[in-house]
């Protein structure tokens, strides 16, 4: 396999005993009810409860990126975001977690046959959390690996990890670092006002010893050269760089989430009535356009997601464009649905009124969640929308650092 091109691996129902896509969303679709009535529960617990992973497990979401070798699908991103999608309409969290059990089971397939075997070998179900954001750290090179130490945050779904994927820092890189739970000290600070059930808590080493069979870099990630690119059963777009292949699995639990709060916004509207006129909130053209509008920009969010996930799909196939920015209009596009899923649910939760307010209500959930979704780094438009309009008019990037 070239670095340019990846052959098709089968993502559609040719491939004995893989679902389709339909198949997989109707068993999302079967979990929502489920996963709204464990939703507030769950995020008092700040962490899903045990059977939505058993759930997820059942359903084989975890599956759905991870190669044929250790019993998975091998099929692509255009079939995890829609299933990514469909689970968050029913709770924030789980849809978030949903994507790190789908997008982890892809970014573990870049690491080498070695370390793929040390974890899925033992554990083809195994939960990989990732440390994202450092707050300190300290790498040693040493004969056969290096020796990590540090303090890392945001290590969504903590609680059911078996490995931790560690991004180390350096001025110039981010290399991925994989450490198995033993060694490592999850401490428990995610005390937040949304997607609380993520269970995003930080991570501490101390002098742990990595294999180098257990590092990617980024250097190579970024260039669609990791080690995992070039197995016989790699999966969809391991060619490609990884930031772009990504990066709708934020954008698309945030979009199912929207339109999880559209819907029980236009159910609860039904049985309201406006308390100066007794007219039904329904009957209202204020409300009747506001619900439009929502419906409309939660569709149009979809679209965009889908046709983006199909260019990557091409992409995967035949190679790259040669115009830097409509490579960029991936992480363009994913920063601004979700933006505009922040905008949807700002407007909603307003003309849900007072009573949208109650922790009783999902709406305020959702709303929460959505607003702490949409912080996330993959959705700040203006770290893309700037290199983007540099590309498009033919500029320099901009220098790193």
């Amino acid at each position: 396999m070239s670095l340019n091109t990846q052959p098709d691996l089968g993502a559609g129902p040719a491939a004995a005993g893989v679902p389709t896509t339909e198949e997989l969303v109707d068993r999302a679709e079967a979990l929502v009810p489920t996963l709204r009535e464990r939703a507030a529960d769950a995020e008092t617990a700040r962490r899903l409860p045990d059977e939505t992973l058993e759930d997820f497990h059942a359903a084989e979401f975890h599956k759905i990126l991870q190669p044929r070798r250790f019993g998975g699908f091998g099929l692509g991103h255009d079939v995890a975001t829609e299933v990514v999608r469909t689970l968050a309409k029913g709770d924030g969290s789980s849809g978030w977690l949903a994507n790190l059990v789908t997008t982890h089971g892809w970014q573990m397939a870049l690491f080498g046959a070695e370390a793929q075997e040390e974890v899925w070998g033992e554990d083809p179900a195994a939960f990989i959390a990732t440390g994202s954001f450092m707050t300190r750290s300290e790498l040693t090179q040493v004969d056969g690996g290096y020796r990590l130490s540090g303090h890392w945050k945001f290590a969504s779904g903590s609680d059911f990890a078996s490995w931790f994927m560690i991004m180390k820092p350096t001025p110039t890189s981010f290399d991925w670092l994989l450490v198995p739970r033993s060694e490592a000290e999850i401490v428990d600070d995610w005390f937040v006002s949304g997607l609380c059930a993520t269970g995003s808590k930080d991570i501490i080493l101390d002098d742990v010893f990595i294999p180098e069979h257990r590092v990617v870099k980024e250097a190579d990630a970024l260039a669609g050269r990791a080690p995992g690119a070039f197995l016989p059963d790699a999966v969809p777009n391991t060619n490609l760089p990884f930031i772009e292949v990504v990066a709708f699995g934020i954008p698309a639990a945030v979009i199912g989430m929207t339109q999880g709060l559209v819907d029980i916004f236009q159910q609860s509207m039904r049985k309201k009535r406006s308390a100066f006129t007794n007219q039904p909130q329904i009957e209202r053209v204020a409300n009747q356009l506001k619900l439009a509008e929502a419906k409309a920009a939660t569709d149009a969010a979809t679209v965009i997601m889908r046709s983006r996930l199909q260019d990557l799909r091409r992409w995967g196939q035949e190679g790259l464009p040669q115009d830097p920015a409509e490579v960029l209009t991936v992480r363009r596009d994913a920063a601004y649905v979700s933006q505009s899923m922040v905008q949807v649910a700002t407007k909603i939760s307003i003309a849900a009124g007072a009573n949208g307010s109650y922790l009783k209500n999902p709406i305020q959930r959702f709303v929460r969640d959505i607003l702490v979704g949409g912080s996330h780094a993959i959705a700040s438009w203006e770290e893309i929308a700037e290199p983007y309009g540099r590309a498009a008019w033919g500029l320099d990037p901009m220098p790193a650092g």
